[in-house]
């Protein structure tokens, strides 16, 4: 079985650093799997929006949906199962630089292959409502890179989606962002599956001068992160935290009869959380939304009689925190938080 360096640490990646519980390289689809119209929809609306946008003319080469979706295939596939999100991440180490033809040609390929890793992920796990996907290679001809930033800014702008997130990272930032933080996550790890954290910790037995370890004392320009804005509490994300808080905070009878019933009403809900869904929904209404998307968790119910909404994301949490604060709940002394 080859093994790819570049995958093994993007697994790694993924599993130490994102928290997915759920990481596999190479993922293929089955041909005995069955995909519905219902469940493809929400990807091939997207393919559309992108075909017929005159920044993007031509970037599928009249290639259709369903051709586009043939022979399906992610580098690295990770499921962070707390925050109902999937990450797909495509990996190109070459020893000379990411290279697929002409610097326009390149970036052309690259981003195809992010929208295309989109597809493949809202169609295939068409339950979870965040997607991740990215193209990451250590090294990148800088005009190439430019040209793949500045198309990555329109597709941004054209997605337009909270829930989607994708990138390119190369050059300075695969280290400083990918490998780096890493390394300094690792020294406890001790899956031997794990090429790229084993070869780290065999490198790191050398007693001369190890030339392999990070260099805390250079100044470091970070342009972007992937994660840069993943904020975490006690190494929870926003939908773990949310869900904790909620669990803790009603069991101390922090959360009154009359903010349940708040929470209950889109309005406020808006206004407090700037969530498009009622906090709360009571256990006898259908967690899906009008599309038959899954808005709420299905799991438990909170409050008692309750399903809890599932739609958090980043810019939710200084609103959620002040929330907290209001209804008197100080997450800092529940969870040991010293600073």
């Amino acid at each position: 079985m080859k093994i790819e360096i570049g995958e093994s640490l993007i697994y790694s990646y993924l599993k130490h650093l994102e928290g997915c519980r759920i990481v596999q390289t190479n993922w293929k689809t089955s041909g005995n799997w069955t995909v519905t119209e219902f469940e493809q929809n929400r990807a091939r609306n997207l393919f559309n929006k992108i075909a017929n946008a005159p920044q993007f003319e031509g970037i599928f080469k009249n290639s259709s949906f369903e051709q586009l979706m043939k022979q399906a295939e992610i580098d690295v596939l990770g499921i962070n199962t707390t925050e109902n999100t999937v990450f797909g991440i495509d990996v190109a180490f070459h020893t000379a630089g990411l290279n697929y033809g002409s610097k326009e040609e390149t970036a052309i390929r690259v981003v195809k292959k992010i929208f295309r890793t989109i597809f493949i992920m809202q169609s295939y796990f068409n339950e979870y409502e965040k997607f991740n996907s990215y193209f990451i290679s250590p090294k990148t001809n800088p005009a190439t890179q430019n040209i793949i930033d500045d198309l990555i800014e329109k597709a941004k702008d054209l997605i337009e989606d909270s829930n989607i997130s994708i990138d390119f990272i190369s050059n300075d930032d695969f280290y400083n962002v990918i490998v780096d933080p890493l390394i300094k996550n690792i020294n406890d790890e001790n899956d031997t599956m794990e090429l790229f954290a084993r070869s780290v910790k065999l490198l790191q037995l050398d007693s001369r001068k190890n030339q392999f370890q990070t260099d805390t004392t250079k100044p470091k320009t970070i342009r972007k992160s992937i994660n840069k804005n993943k904020r975490q509490i006690d190494n929870m994300l926003i939908g773990q935290f949310v869900q904790h808080c909620f669990r803790d905070a009603f069991s101390k009878n922090l959360i009154s009869e009359n903010e349940i019933l708040n929470l209950q009403k889109p309005e406020y809900s808006k206004d407090t959380f700037d969530i498009n869904f009622e906090v709360l929904r009571y256990k006898t209404r259908s967690p899906e939304d009008h599309n038959g998307r899954g808005r709420y968790y299905k799991r438990e119910l909170f409050c008692n009689d309750y399903l809890l909404c599932s739609q958090w994301v980043e810019p939710q949490w200084d609103l959620f925190l002040s929330w907290l604060n209001k209804i008197g709940y100080d997450y800092k002394k529940e969870l040991n938080i010293t600073s």
